[in-house]
């Protein structure tokens, strides 16, 4: 049958125990001192090789100049502060080598930035990925998948997102990459990212003056090149930012996406969310466990008591450890509206219209 020959020996070179498998197109070696000596060979051959290649892709890369954005980079805040929504605009940014656009958007100019995005995810350019308690190491780096194949079980290796887009980016030092990571705060850090951690700092990068590289657990030497952009989103209330793994936050920087009830275009619901933030950050002395600015946007005082009751009204339960005083008095943000506390519901609190509002 055809075989596939691997040549690490030189012009007469032979086995140290030269007697086994001689006169053999195919055996199996069992002398310790033949296997010792093949592993070397044969292994350390290739591991110079790639080093090789490795050491030839660092001279692609060059220090950034004046760069217009931070390599890591953490977009955090209450929920409904449009994290996800705005990282997206984050990534297309870097991809186009501009800076944010922070004015609001119409609808027009978000459809034709998402295609424009949803363009750059099928070349590969921006990956998006969401952290949970689960995830590992394998995902994200490398590990290995059982591989069925003509009655035999084997394992293969596979490369995880992060070492997916890094290989890639390292091939193309002219253009930028970013990987999206939604929720990061949710993954275990140390887990997920390993021996990379130190690499994916501004000076370990490739082409920057530190530049370092380590060798992954399958033997094979990695870098994180520096035209790789990591954009991470984290719910504040989820967990506090002093929570946030020490490593982790050394290595990025963060910005903070507020409530702004100037985007929502109903006065009376820009009111509502104004009085409901002041109770809450007043009572929890907290920034962190407010309440975003998306519950009510492209609504009308009709969704008031949709939004309230299937929202707004359960995030405050959580807030307050289902306080029910508490949450009644951060419900008094709805005066001058036409709902009010339902006292006919033997249940959890919930809003409903008024009578004169019926009337």
């Amino acid at each position: 049958r055809s075989v596939s020959w691997h040549y690490c020996f030189s012009q007469n070179e032979k086995l140290p125990i030269p007697n086994e498998a001689i006169d053999s197109s195919c055996a199996q070696v069992n002398n310790d001192s033949n296997l010792l000596f093949l592993y070397d060979k044969y292994y350390y051959h290739l591991s110079e090789k790639t080093t090789l290649d490795e050491e030839t892709k660092f001279a692609e890369f060059s220090p950034r100049l004046n760069p217009l954005h931070a390599l890591n980079q953490i977009i955090y805040g209450a929920p409904g502060t449009g994290k996800t929504y705005s990282s997206i605009e984050f990534a297309m940014a870097i991809i186009e080598n501009r800076q944010n656009n922070q004015t609001p958007q119409t609808i027009e100019q978000r459809r034709e930035l998402m295609t424009e995005y949803s363009k750059r995810v099928s070349e590969g350019r921006v990956v998006f990925t969401t952290f949970h308690q689960s995830y590992g190491y394998e995902e994200f780096v490398q590990g290995i998948r059982p591989n069925v194949g003509a009655g035999a079980i084997n394992f293969k290796k596979v490369d995880g997102v992060f070492k997916s887009i890094a290989d890639t980016a390292r091939h193309n030092p002219a253009k930028n990459y970013v990987l999206i990571i939604d929720e990061i705060n949710r993954g275990n850090i140390s887990k997920i990212f390993g021996e990379l951690i130190t690499l994916i700092e501004d000076d370990k990068r490739l082409g920057e003056l530190n530049q370092l590289s380590v060798v992954l657990p399958m033997g094979e030497p990695f870098s994180v090149p520096n035209n790789l952009y990591i954009i991470g989103t984290m719910n504040s209330a989820d967990k506090s930012i002093s929570l946030i793994d020490t490593a982790l936050r050394r290595r990025f920087s963060f910005v903070e996406m507020a409530p702004d009830a100037t985007l929502i275009e109903n006065e009376t619901l820009r009111t509502v969310l104004l009085s409901l933030n002041t109770y809450i950050k007043k009572e929890l002395r907290s920034t962190d466990l407010l309440v975003g600015h998306a519950y009510f946007l492209g609504k009308t005082i009709d969704d008031l008591q949709q939004i309230m009751n299937k929202s707004i009204i359960p995030l405050l339960y959580e807030y307050f450890y289902d306080d029910e005083a508490k949450v009644r008095k951060a419900l008094e943000c709805l005066s001058g509206t036409d709902c009010v506390i339902d006292s006919d519901y033997s249940g959890r609190i919930r809003i409903k219209k008024s009578e004169k509002s019926r009337d």
